[in-house]
């Protein structure tokens, strides 16, 4: 199940507040197999400005996977 999480990370000194969606993985079945969490950027905001769609490939996928680690314990 999905759920919209908030996680803060500094990057090169830049403080960001990022709102993910989340999908917790799930572990295999018998009727379903495993998957691993995932998380994707809806925003990074800096002072209160959205600068996600600013932010170079290489940053969301450090926000993403700092998010799934944060969040799947």
């Amino acid at each position: 199940m999905m759920e919209i999480i908030n996680h803060t990370l500094a990057i090169d000194g830049v403080e960001l507040d990022c709102e993910l969606e989340f999908v917790p993985g799930q572990t295999a079945t018998e009727i379903d197999p495993a998957f691993p969490a995932e998380a994707h950027l809806i925003s990074a905001k800096v002072g209160g400005v959205d600068i996600h769609e600013l932010l170079d490939l290489r940053i969301r996928i450090i926000i993403e996977e700092s998010a799934v680690i944060a969040y799947h314990e």
